[in-house]
């Protein structure tokens, strides 16, 4: 029997095994600890119809791992609240990519994530947050950027935040935020063309007009760092706008965003490009038993595809979450779509559209208190002129304990 199937029937044997056991414990759902300290871990499969992201020549994957993870939460009241966790990971290829194909993978690898969220409320009028997250693996990422989804390659993520906000008065208010993501890889020729520095940059004043309603004015800057073999590719982005927002309840919000941005690219030769942009999301939350997220936007981004420097991108997301069992059973559907248009930054590079669409289907199953169950399935369809289009399918499977 091969190495990978003799896993995959294990995995399953525990999960069967772990259901059989705790069916016969208490059935009490409440939160498993009120301390500081929260201990947990997930044993878990993914399998991959496509493990490259290539439109040929597609190889399988089952990628095993066993993930614990411990956090501290400290909480002042109010006040101050701080999440410390981390989480290393054991991950098992069954079909790991050789050399010959890119960078080599393991049979067996160490990964880790380490993270930490503070917000503090510093007196009356003013709010404070920071966050940092740190991560080493070889997962595509589409949500951290789509250059992840084509290079499944070990590399370093860091990604962190802060951000300021002063009440000026009882209907007028202030904020900054920042953010910085870092990617990093490996493999000293994946390198050369994909490391990466993403800077981002906000200023906002915001109105309260009464009755739920406030008016925003904002502006904001970025800046994409990516200095590759051959020209510098990076590009920076100006951006300024105006928004509305309605808060129906505490729980069910609107906002809508509307502005103009202006690009510049690093390379000198390429000159500007300039883009209205704008964005709108309606979130219902833990108001009940079903909850809605729905968000569009339009404007310039950095770009998903090597070796562009900027991009021009419409993507529209939702999601819903239902609990068919309260606090038991819980199901969630997901969908993204996203349309990056790119100029064209000389002949080699043409331009293009580079279409994504993703949609995923997800259930959790509390068993009790400590035992949770997981399974989700996951659809791709990339399909691009700026490089090679590809289809994947994803199942995932785990069992999770948390103490």
């Amino acid at each position: 029997m091969k190495s990978w199937t003799k896993m995959t029937i294990t995995v399953i044997g525990v999960s069967v095994m772990t259901v059989i056991k705790v069916a016969a414990q208490e059935q009490d759902l409440g939160a498993p600890t009120d301390g500081p300290w929260l201990f947990s871990a997930r044993l878990g499969g993914e399998f991959s119809d496509n493990r490259d992201g290539v439109k040929n020549n597609k190889e399988n994957n089952l990628d095993i791992s066993l993930e614990p993870r411990v956090d501290y939460r400290f909480r002042d009241g109010e006040r101050t609240l701080l999440d410390v966790a981390v989480m290393p990971m054991v991950k098992w290829h069954s079909n790991p990519r050789d050399a010959s194909t890119g960078n080599g993978q393991n049979d067996t690898e160490l990964f880790g994530t380490a993270a930490a969220e503070l917000s503090h409320q510093l007196n009356g009028r003013t709010r404070f947050n920071m966050g940092d997250a740190i991560t080493y693996n070889d997962d595509p990422e589409i949500s951290n950027g789509g250059a992840n989804v084509r290079y499944s390659n070990n590399h370093i993520w860091n990604d962190a935040h802060a951000g300021l906000d002063y009440d000026i008065s009882e209907k007028l208010e202030t904020g900054v935020k920042a953010a910085y993501t870092l990617k990093r890889y490996t493999d000293s020729v994946v390198a050369d063309n994909e490391d990466e520095d993403i800077l981002d940059g906000q200023a906002d004043l915001k109105f309260k007009t009464g009755a739920g309603v406030n008016v925003m004015g904002l502006v904001g800057a970025s800046k994409f760092e990516n200095k590759a073999a051959d020209r510098d590719r990076g590009s920076s982005v100006l951006s300024c706008g105006v928004g509305v927002e309605k808060i129906f309840n505490p729980d069910f919000i609107g906002k809508i965003n509307a502005g103009y941005q202006h690009g510049e690219y690093n390379d000198s030769n390429l000159g500007s490009i300039d883009a209205p942009n704008g964005s709108a999301e309606l979130t219902l939350r833990a108001a009940s038993a079903t909850r809605f997220r729905v968000g569009a936007s339009y404007g310039l981004y950095a770009p998903y595809v090597r070796p562009y420097s900027i991009q021009t991108m419409t993507a529209v997301s939702g999601g819903v979450d239902h609990d068919v069992l309260s606090k038991r059973l819980m199901v969630s559907v997901n969908g993204q779509y996203g349309s990056g248009h790119y100029k064209s930054e000389g002949a080699a590079l043409p331009g293009g559209d580079d279409n994504m669409v993703m949609v995923g289907v997800r259930g959790e199953y509390r068993l009790n208190r400590t035992w949770s169950l997981n399974a989700g399935y996951t659809f791709e369809n990339w399909d691009s002129q700026v490089r090679e289009s590809f289809v994947r399918n994803m199942v995932d499977v785990g069992v999770k304990a948390q103490m």
